[in-house]
């Protein structure tokens, strides 16, 4: 009776763990920079592929990301945008439709690839984290390429990292850690620009799980006041 009595409190314990799981739907976590390359939300779709590992690792399909304002965030052009913790602002929601590894990432959406260095040439300076690369204006979206990890065996972490204007060799360790690409097919992009107030309870800082019903409230709000 008594192992009877401990598989059944085991199975229901597993159960409970599963359904509180499902509920968890929505991440959040503090943008410092939104320059088009974390998240990228060109060519149709919405993908995270780079920073924030955490969330890459463990956000399931069907979950829900948001990126919300620090109380500095740049833009593309360098330009700062200041909030406080009271005014934080939404920059974007996006729903996961697919999560990928780094190589069929890179196999399957080579529009989000960055151009050759051949490229680069007078014209428009980046922003900071670009160590100052001059690029043509004609070409930012290109360059805010996040597919930058081709599979590589003769590499230390199995990949190489194809030269860009945001991320680095001190970088590289920390963004393939993350294992995943998320790919977002319905989403609502913002920008830090045009960064909307929303109401939560508390502020999101570097990572947060919302509850379940304080996510579905923000989710339910932007879909039914925001055009995807």
């Amino acid at each position: 009776r008594k192992i009877m009595y401990l598989c059944n409190y085991l199975y229901f314990d597993s159960n409970q763990t599963d359904i509180m799981e499902e509920k968890t739907i929505l991440y959040g976590y503090k943008m410092t920079h939104d320059t088009g390359f974390a998240p990228n939300p060109y060519h149709g779709v919405l993908t995270l592929a780079t920073c924030k590992p955490r969330i890459r690792k463990y956000t399931k399909e069907g979950y829900w990301i948001s990126g919300w304002t620090s109380n500095e965030v740049y833009d593309k052009d360098y330009n700062k945008h200041s909030f406080t913790d009271s005014n934080q602002k939404l920059i974007y929601l996006a729903k996961v439709s697919k999560v990928l590894s780094f190589k069929d990432y890179w196999e399957k959406y080579p529009l989000k690839k960055q151009p050759e260095k051949s490229i680069i040439e007078d014209g428009k300076e980046c922003f900071k984290s670009c160590g100052n690369v001059l690029i043509t204006k004609s070409d930012d979206i290109a360059f805010c390429g996040d597919n930058i990890y081709e599979p590589d065996a003769n590499d230390t972490f199995g990949f190489k990292q194809h030269e860009n204007p945001h991320h680095g060799e001190k970088e590289k360790e920390r963004d393939i850690s993350g294992e995943h690409v998320l790919v977002c097919e319905e989403f609502y992009y913002f920008g830090v620009e045009n960064a909307i107030p929303i109401e939560k309870e508390g502020v999101v800082h570097r990572w947060k799980k919302f509850p379940f019903d304080k996510g579905k409230e923000i989710i339910d709000f932007v879909k039914e006041h925001y055009t995807k």
